[in-house]
């Protein structure tokens, strides 16, 4: 006996994460190590921006963001 399998639905977040993914490679694409990293550093600041909280620095170089006082 032949099993099928049924493709499984796309939820419409993974869309839209898939369509983010896409639009930031395009972005960077052609861009140096040090633009990357404005590009990336940027983000990241307006991401803590809009969730009103601010940067900490960890002890490995990456960042979190951490709710304001």
């Amino acid at each position: 006996m032949k099993t099928t399998k049924k493709a499984m639905p796309i939820s419409k977040a993974l869309t839209e994460v898939w369509e983010w993914k896409e639009e930031v490679y395009k972005d960077i694409n052609k861009m140096s190590f040090e633009e990357k990293q404005k590009y990336f550093k940027k983000g990241l600041t307006d991401a803590a921006k809009l969730l009103k909280g601010k940067l900490k620095a960890n002890p490995d170089g990456s960042y979190s963001i951490v709710k304001q006082a």
